[in-house]
């Protein structure tokens, strides 16, 4: 039964699965979401509010976190796809036992820093872009 528990290889990556599987979501939901607003609030701004007040600072600022974006959903929908791979490979030689623990444990933790770094590219951009609705928001009402 110690195959079933978290602590277990088998079980770490499966939860870190998981993660991969959530990272991908998440990515979609700002593409899909945020991404896609804050394009259209851009378009809006800028044959509205830009045509009588001075908002360039705020304009390339939003421009540049859509543009780094728009770069990074690709890299991190490519890493997902890798990790997914990498993830389920492993988990099939962990069954052949192909590894020693600490080999094993090794490859975990090189895919756990994958997996963190997805995520903090994640929480990254969901920070910027809620910071840039505050931004439009603003600009809107002025």
């Amino acid at each position: 039964m110690v195959a079933c528990n978290n602590e277990s290889p088998s079980g770490q990556i499966d939860a870190m699965q998981k993660r991969v599987d959530a990272v991908e979501r998440d990515v979609d939901v700002l593409y899909d979401q945020d991404f896609t607003y804050l394009v259209n609030e851009y378009r809006a701004l800028d044959t509205t509010v830009a045509l009588t007040k001075d908002i360039q600072y705020e304009m390339e600022l939003l421009q540049a976190y859509l543009q780094q974006f728009e770069g990074q959903r690709i890299v991190i929908k490519e890493s997902t796809e890798y990790s997914r791979k990498q993830l389920s490979d492993l988990k099939s030689d962990v069954r052949k036992h192909l590894y020693d623990e600490e080999t094993t444990a090794k490859y975990i933790q090189d895919e756990e820093a994958e997996l963190r770094m997805m995520e903090a590219q994640i929480k990254y951009f969901k920070e910027k872009f809620d910071e840039q609705k505050e931004v439009v928001t603003k600009l809107r009402k002025e």
